[in-house]
């Protein structure tokens, strides 16, 4: 229900960055630092709780972060994977083209379906690398041709 909401939102953002350089390359920027931020707060005390209790005292439960319920090497992995991807802005920037920023978007929602939102923590980066690749997207132009369609090919 929110994703279409959240899509419009983003695709709006970068629209409005359109044709602005230094905010293109801000956003850019922002992407690796935002997903390197949400491994951090993977260690950060969150709704993961531990609770004791004795027959001769009140139970008590502390907050643990995430990682503790991460099993194995695979959501490390993922993590990684996400961190690399989040990259793909920063190259999108670089060459001017929209496809690498896409390709990376695409990319990182594949976690975030497969493991119910297990890594929701990344959306900020992944909101960012979308705003990116509808930034680099050029404008269309009514009443031209399109190359394929032009007949002097």
């Amino acid at each position: 229900m929110l994703i279409l909401p959240v899509a419009l939102a983003v695709g709006a953002l970068g629209l409005l960055a359109r044709g602005r350089r230094r905010v293109v390359l801000t956003l850019a920027v922002a992407a690796p630092i935002l997903s390197v931020l949400a491994l951090a707060a993977q260690y950060l005390p969150s709704g993961l709780e531990s609770c004791t209790a004795s027959t001769s005292g009140p139970m008590v439960c502390r907050s643990l972060p995430a990682v503790y319920a991460w099993a194995g090497p695979v959501p490390y992995l993922i993590a990684i994977g996400l961190i690399v991807l989040s990259l793909a802005p920063l190259a999108s920037a670089r060459v001017g083209k929209w496809w690498p920023a896409a390709a990376s978007a695409l990319l990182q929602a594949i976690p975030q379906v497969i493991s119910f939102g297990g890594f929701i923590d990344w959306a900020p980066a992944l909101a960012v690398t979308i705003a990116v690749a509808f930034a680099l997207i050029g404008p269309r132009t009514a009443g031209q041709p399109t190359p394929a369609a032009s007949p002097n090919r």
